[in-house]
């Protein structure tokens, strides 16, 4: 089964469409803990989960078996957030690693480019049934710096990007939940067939409802649920406020 057909039959069986980021900034020595204990408690409440450098770098990949288990017993797929951004050897290798421990999906940087960059990564993820996800416009205040830039006919590099994920093949993009003009401009470019994710809610100023009423399929969701006393309660919290967002072809 592919990556796109599994995040949805997640999203379906859960009826969610968050994808829960276990981004913590504790003591290297609870973060794990933590992230263990926020899995539980959004226990089917999510269609997948995101892990970045905030756990793979103190843990490694062998040390958060634990959230590796519980993601593949839940049926959850489990996305690496590494904003791939090598050469194609490097970057194969970090896929093969990634797979090997039961990864789904990686997260790329398009700007690599797809000859001896990222164009045999998506042919390897895709013969095990992998995704790659390629970042078209981020949600942080300096995103415009880069990806707003325009080439030398005009086009701005967002653009480009989302045009990218449609031509080399990829399983969908990341476009910041912030910037609802970029998340339709992208959807036209990429089609219905591409799953747009979109990050940058709560703390970052993004709002889940007019985030996912505006055409991304899925909200990735971090703080807003990780850092609350309660992470269940403020996951239902915000699940209600999409259920009210407009529905969107």
């Amino acid at each position: 089964m592919k990556f796109r057909e599994r995040m949805l039959r997640s999203a379906k069986k859960n009826d969610s469409r968050v994808v829960l980021a276990l981004d913590f900034s504790d003591p290297y020595d609870a973060r794990l803990a933590r992230a263990e204990r926020v899995l539980s408690a959004t226990k089917g409440a999510v269609a997948a989960v995101k892990v970045n450098h905030h756990l793979l770098l103190p843990y490694g990949l062998s040390g958060i078996r634990g959230v590796i288990d519980a993601c593949k017993g839940e049926g959850l797929p489990l996305i690496a957030d590494l904003k791939l951004n090598d050469i194609e050897s490097t970057n194969l290798n970090v896929v093969d690693s990634l797979l090997a421990f039961g990864f789904d999906a990686v997260i790329a940087n398009p700007f690599v480019g797809r000859e001896e960059g990222l164009g045999k990564v998506i042919e390897r993820m895709h013969i095990d049934g992998g995704g790659v996800i390629l970042l078209v416009y981020m949600s942080h205040r300096g995103a415009g710096e880069g990806y707003g830039l325009s080439d030398e006919k005009g086009v701005p590099l967002y653009r480009t990007f989302a045009a990218r994920a449609r031509d080399w093949g990829a399983d969908g993009v990341v476009v910041s939940a912030k910037t609802l003009d970029k998340i339709a401009e992208t959807r036209r470019i990429v089609g219905k067939d591409c799953l747009i994710f979109s990050p940058g809610i709560g703390p970052q100023g993004g709002d889940a409802a007019s985030g996912a009423g505006g055409g991304a399929d899925f909200v990735i969701v971090g703080r807003s649920v990780t850092e609350s006393p309660d992470p269940a309660k403020a996951l239902r919290d915000l699940r209600g406020r999409m259920a009210q967002a407009p529905a969107f072809e």
